[in-house]
C-alpha cells in the first residue's frame, strides 16, 4: 500500500467521522467540531493533491488560507452559540425552536 493510499484512507475516515458528528449530534458545539473535522479532511486532501502534482507551495498557501478563514468563522459561530445559550439556557438544537423574531 502506497503512502498516498494511506492518506486517502485517512481523508475518508475523517470525512466519515465529521459526517457522523453532523448527523447524530444535537449539541451545537459537537456540530461545530464535526464541521471542523470535515474541514481538516479537505485541507489534507488539498495538501495531498498538491504533493501529487508537484505544487506543494500552492497547496500549502490554500490550506493556510482555509485555516485562517476557519478560525475567524469558528470565533463568530462560538459567539453566536454563547448568545443563544444565554437566551435558551441550552445548546440542544430542539430548544432553539422557541427563538422567534
Amino acid at each position: 500500500m502506497n503512502l498516498w493510499q494511506l492518506h486517502i484512507m485517512l481523508i475518508i475516515v475523517l470525512l466519515g467521522i465529521g459526517i457522523y458528528c453532523l448527523i447524530s449530534r444535537r449539541n451545537l458545539i459537537q456540530l461545530i467540531i464535526g464541521i471542523e473535522i470535515i474541514a481538516k479532511a479537505i485541507c489534507l486532501s488539498f495538501v495531498l493533491a498538491g504533493h501529487l502534482q508537484g505544487n506543494e507551495q500552492i497547496a500549502q498557501a490554500i490550506v493556510i488560507t482555509i485555516i485562517v478563514i476557519e478560525a475567524i468563522t469558528a470565533a463568530v459561530v462560538m459567539s453566536l452559540i454563547v448568545a443563544a445559550y444565554r437566551r435558551t439556557g441550552s445548546l440542544n438544537i430542539k430548544d432553539f425552536r422557541r427563538l422567534r423574531g
